[in-house]
């Protein structure tokens, strides 16, 4: 007999709840309020990095949205981001996704990493994943990839990269990552874009960093971003969530 569109409808549904069933949420950021919750997030320590110079005042909070901006001021670049406290996030296998939109701009990197968290760093399953990296001249691209590295076994390193052209500027996107005995899954918007089934490293603590560099002045349009309240140079997190996998019953 044939199924009748309720029953496909029906199949579906439980099908569909049976693979979330998998995954418990293990971390959920909304950056609700007017400041960001400095129990969970430290800002990028303030100072020099490549082009740009650090600064608490680049991050901000608004209406749910946390924002880092980029602006020139008396020649100097001013930029940030956040990283993840240490012990925030214990994930050793499942997926972990954030909302983000940006404004391409020659000069800048911006990044959505999650790293072994500082804890963990004596662990031989040491391993970082780039979840989204958008890049200077690149304009409406993004690149995803990973790496691991064990301390005491050098044949162990490993880094995969690639790149992939998306819709930028004014577009919201979720960028994301699974991981688990298959594999690695980078996905975009849910859909799957890089596939790594070799080798899985796991690391039970992790951390999550979101940053905006500046990887080179010399490409600001006219040798500047312009000033804070008129700067369009914007990297914006809606939210950013983890889960634990949690492997189907027996």
């Amino acid at each position: 007999m044939r199924p009748t569109p309720l029953l496909l409808l029906i199949l579906f549904v439980a099908a569909v709840g049976a693979q979330e069933s998998r995954y418990k949420l293990s971390f959920d950021e909304n950056f609700d309020g007017d400041e960001l919750d400095e129990q969970t997030w430290s800002k990028a320590n303030p100072g020099v990095y490549r082009d740009g110079t650090y600064t608490d005042k680049a991050v901000s909070i608004k209406e749910g949205v946390m924002t880092i901006t980029t602006w020139t001021e008396n020649g100097i670049f001013y930029t940030g981001g956040i990283n993840l406290k240490s012990g925030k996030l214990a994930v050793k296998q499942g997926k972990i996704e954030a909302r983000l939109r940006f404004t391409p701009v020659p000069g800048m990197k911006l990044l959505f990493w999650s790293n072994t968290d500082s804890l963990d760093n004596d662990q031989p399953n040491k391993v970082n994943f780039s979840i989204f990296e958008a890049f200077s001249g690149a304009k409406g691209a993004y690149q995803v990839g990973l790496s691991w590295d064990d301390p005491d076994n050098s044949k162990e390193k490993k880094s995969v990269k690639q790149q992939f052209p998306v819709t930028a500027g004014k577009f919201w996107h979720t960028y994301g990552l699974e991981w688990d005995d298959a594999g690695y899954r980078f996905t975009l918007d849910g859909k799957i874009v890089l596939t790594d089934k070799k080798a899985l490293r796991t690391s039970t603590r992790r951390t999550i960093l979101l940053q905006s560099d500046v990887a080179s002045k010399a490409e600001a349009p006219r040798g500047t971003y312009g000033s804070k309240e008129k700067s369009k140079n914007i990297y914006e997190v809606d939210w950013v969530r983890a889960w634990e996998r949690v492997p189907a019953a027996k």
